[in-house]
């Protein structure tokens, strides 16, 4: 297992608890949805080729966005960690993206 495939994996894990646990379903489902489609491609089921769109970027980004709103709006201690994962897993991928580009 590597590294790419273990970080989707605990995303995916964390996003459904987050939606699990969640009053507001919308931005955790994005977070959810983000997480699957990652896995699916780090697991090598899924192969997406899309031109003029960075997808890792559009991905990193729905990883990350509703793992900090997440992580400001959560109460419980389950949804504050899953939060926290998701977001650290979107920002991560987001710096690593930025970071090859420049």
């Amino acid at each position: 297992m590597t590294l790419h495939v273990a970080l989707a994996v605990s995303a995916l894990a964390a996003s459904v608890l987050l939606v699990a646990s969640s009053a507001q379903r919308v931005l955790p489902v994005i977070a959810l949805v983000a997480a699957a489609v990652e896995t699916a491609i780090a697991l090598g089921y899924l192969h997406i080729a899309v031109s003029g769109l960075p997808l890792g970027l559009v991905l990193a980004l729905a990883l990350a966005l509703p793992g900090i709103i997440g992580w400001l709006r959560a109460t419980a201690k389950s949804a504050v960690s899953a939060a926290a994962l998701v977001a650290f897993t979107g920002l991560l991928q987001v710096v690593v993206y930025v970071g090859a580009r420049l």
